[in-house]
């Protein structure tokens, strides 16, 4: 998609937000707004109002509720707050090992004490992670621990991630201690050395599924879609407007990145690999954006109160793909991308299987000295 053809596309989705909002609630619950991702299939089930009506679906609470999940081991970066962490609840009320992988320790282990206090609590195995995904170094130290006392991974949930890093004292996008530009690091490429390091165990599964929370921002990245050489990635301007196109450029990686896997695996594999967008989320993921104002950051908070998806909804197509099994091997679903509520998108930014490879390799070739 164009630049314009964004631009327009949001200013679509924003003017019917605001319509939305100055029109009775009952607008939303008779379906008025459902015909605009008809025009444009990124808006699919970014807010409640661009979504199917709950009976229609892909994935609801009421089918995970008949998931038995006891004896499946499950890792969720990012676990201590938002989709991260309803989907660590939710698959600990299914009676899943969960192992909780955080940056704070403090968040982390108030995190697995929300979920141990919780009624419906279901005694499974909790284990706070500590882990900094932006590096390198503190991925492999947790890995390794992790196969220290796990031979086998289940469920791999690759959800933590940044919208910006701020701007270095030069002007420039901020780094990693690893020399990579930080967003990147964070949402892409730390990801990828944890898969790296943890795909014995993931084979070890009967049936493995690796999952990443990538964002609506996919559609929106710079025209080469995604960096493939660390000159082009870290030379990226910095700016309020340009911070979006760092995320988003992030996002559409780690699209690119599960269809490069998924390739790579073949379709006879045990590990089944996909991506999806949870939609417009009440989180405190953009609050964390240096570049946004106090006054934007007041009316998200507004907005969010009445138009977007609850956490606990956001995270209803993340548990789709890694709790219904039987469904994903039945359509043999490999390298897709998904929207709310489990309905399938195609990024077309994602699909060139030449940048796939290139992306890939771009990543083996940054983790190298930590496998």
């Amino acid at each position: 998609m164009s630049r314009a053809g964004t631009i327009i596309s949001s200013l679509v989705g924003f003017v019917a937000i605001v319509v939305g909002l100055l029109l009775s609630p009952a607008s939303t619950q008779i379906g008025i707004f459902r015909w605009i991702p008809l025009f444009n299939r990124a808006l699919v089930g970014v807010i409640p109002a661009f979504s199917p009506s709950p009976e229609n679906w892909g994935y609801t609470y009421e089918k995970f509720s008949e998931a038995d999940l006891r004896g499946q081991v499950a890792l969720i970066t990012g676990a201590n707050s938002g989709i991260g962490y309803e989907t660590a609840n939710a698959l600990s009320k299914r009676g899943a090992s969960v192992h909780l992988a955080c940056r704070n320790p403090q968040k982390c282990f108030q995190a697995a004490d929300r979920i141990r206090t919780d009624e419906k609590y279901s005694g499974a195995p909790l284990s706070p992670m500590i882990v900094d995904v932006s590096s390198l170094k503190s991925v492999r130290s947790a890995a390794r621990n992790f196969l220290k006392h796990n031979d086998r991974l289940d469920m791999l949930f690759m959800n933590a991630g940044i919208i910006s890093a701020g701007t270095s004292d030069n002007g420039t996008l901020p780094l990693s201690k690893d020399g990579v530009e930080m967003v990147f690091a964070t949402n892409v490429l730390g990801h990828h050395l944890m898969y790296k390091l943890l795909e014995p165990a993931l084979q070890n599964s009967t049936m493995a599924r690796v999952a990443l929370t990538s964002s609506l921002a996919s559609f929106d990245s710079y025209s080469y879609s995604v960096a493939t050489d660390l000159d082009t990635l870290n030379g990226a301007r910095s700016s309020l407007f340009h911070s979006f196109r760092v995320y988003g450029h992030s996002k559409l990686a780690q699209i690119v990145w599960a269809k490069a896997l998924a390739r790579k695996l073949g379709k006879e594999s045990s590990i089944y690999v996909n991506s999806m967008n949870p939609g417009a989320v009440r989180t405190a993921l953009m609050n964390k954006n240096p570049y946004f104002p106090q006054f934007l950051t007041d009316l998200k908070s507004w907005v969010e109160e009445r138009v977007i998806w609850t956490a606990e909804e956001g995270a209803i197509t993340l548990l789709y793909l890694g709790v219904a099994i039987d469904e994903i091997k039945e359509k043999n679903i490999r390298g897709k991308y998904f929207h709310p509520q489990a309905v399938e998108v195609v990024n077309p930014l994602s699909l060139d299987e030449e940048l796939q490879n290139k992306l890939w390799e771009f990543c083996d070739d940054l983790v190298k000295d930590f496998l």
